[in-house]
């Protein structure tokens, strides 16, 4: 080939390569815009193919993504969230949390399985598991996983069924009055602690003899509200101003047309509703008692025998350990004072698991005693839970216990 040949190879690509030379061609650019064009059309179009066939497959709806996300502890969702939120680091610093391993995130993501818990690997497998899934942040005395609270959940056609109850014998139970003295402390008339009764109608198979399984051990009369009430006379005695709502919520359930496991949002509009219209309330409580046998919720002392309480935090609740940190409060008193007679205090991370909880960290769910236990053992612990929930009070208030 002549060299002119060469010439004329070597110039006519410096005209279509802008981005070598100085010369951009009009004509370069509008292909090359339009192939971006394209590109980003087909990008878009197959995209919008993929999220509708992944929708169609895996029904993608906000309760599909629930039920991915029900088994991660409230800790991953915590550690995910610190990784986006550098500030929340110092918050968690502050309040103790300790996030699980990165690694350990993306075993439990994919597989289910907490490396740290070693009872995810057999929750799926053995029925029922889950009622006693909960964790014994303080274990009192003699109390194993075989004797951990567990929520029963009956139809509400159940709850609201008329059943007799035995009430003869509650004249006898009532307190002998003690002759009245005016407290050396006093709230002055302001409503300090707030109780309330989620599932108020939990009553007792003693008092409910036509209830064969703790599942029908509900009455719309004797009834854990009864215990709320006497834990607040014991209170007032003490000096303590307390609001106790007795609400009938499974009526409301009822009437709204709504699941028994509704119940927690109907009390959570009580207790809101509470504190908006008293801003000196400080302590709240939800009573209850629990579905377990009497052999775990009994304890004696005296010649005399108790329902023995224990506390129940809601890990759903970000902030639960605040929460525990109040419960370890009572505790430590409940043990110094009458060593036995606290179940502990459990986390719970199923079902509701919230108990309204997050709206004060001086909130605490106590299961007293349980559904085989009696009225009068159930009002002594009251008593008893009066005692130390006034001294926390004033001491918390800056006065000295009496």
């Amino acid at each position: 080939m002549s060299p002119r040949f060469f010439n004329k190879r070597r110039s006519y690509p410096r005209r279509i390569r802008p981005f070598r030379g100085q010369h951009w061609n009009a004509s370069y650019m509008v292909r090359r815009m339009a192939l971006y064009v394209m590109i980003g059309f087909f990008s878009l179009l197959t995209l919008a193919s993929v999220f509708s066939y992944v929708q169609a497959q895996f029904n993608l709806t906000s309760e599909t993504l629930k039920k991915w996300t029900n088994h991660m502890s409230v800790h991953t969702f915590i550690a995910a969230l610190t990784v986006e939120i550098p500030q929340l680091q110092t918050y968690n610093k502050s309040a103790q949390v300790d996030l699980p391993k990165v690694s350990n995130i993306v075993v439990e993501m994919a597989t289910s399985l907490n490396p740290e818990d070693p009872r995810t690997l057999i929750r799926r497998e053995i029925p029922g598991f889950a009622f006693f899934d909960g964790e014994l942040i303080v274990a009192g005395q003699g109390v194993t996983y075989a004797d951990i609270s567990y929520e029963s959940s009956p139809p509400l056609d159940v709850v609201l069924a008329e059943r007799e109850a035995i009430t003869a014998a509650l004249e006898e139970e009532e307190r002998d009055e003690a002759p009245s003295q005016q407290p050396s402390l006093s709230t002055e008339g302001r409503k300090v602690v707030f109780i309330y009764h989620t599932h108020n109608r939990e009553s007792w198979m003693p008092h409910v003899p036509s209830a064969s399984t703790p599942d029908e051990a509900f009455h719309p009369e004797i009834n854990i509200t009864k215990v709320g009430l006497r834990l607040g006379e014991e209170l007032e005695r003490r000096g303590i101003g307390v609001q106790v709502d007795t609400t009938d919520i499974g009526q409301l359930l009822s009437e709204a047309g709504l699941p028994y496991n509704y119940s927690y949002a109907k009390s959570r509009h009580i207790v809101e509703t509470a504190i908006q219209e008293n801003e000196d309330i400080t302590f709240m409580f939800d009573l209850h008692r629990d579905a377990v046998s009497r052999e775990s919720t009994t304890f004696e002392m005296d010649g005399k025998t108790y329902a023995r309480p224990f506390f129940v935090i809601g890990k759903r609740n970000p902030d639960y350990q605040k929460n525990v940190r109040f419960a370890e409060e009572l505790n430590h008193l409940l043990e110094e004072r009458y060593p036995g007679l606290s179940r502990g205090i459990m986390a719970r991370n199923r079902g509701n698991a919230e108990y309204n909880q997050s709206i004060s960290e001086h909130n605490v769910l106590i299961e007293i005693g349980g559904v085989e236990n009696t009225l009068e053992e159930s009002y002594r612990t009251a008593e008893i839970l009066a005692e130390v929930i006034a001294d926390l009070y004033w001491e918390k208030a800056g006065v000295p216990a009496q």
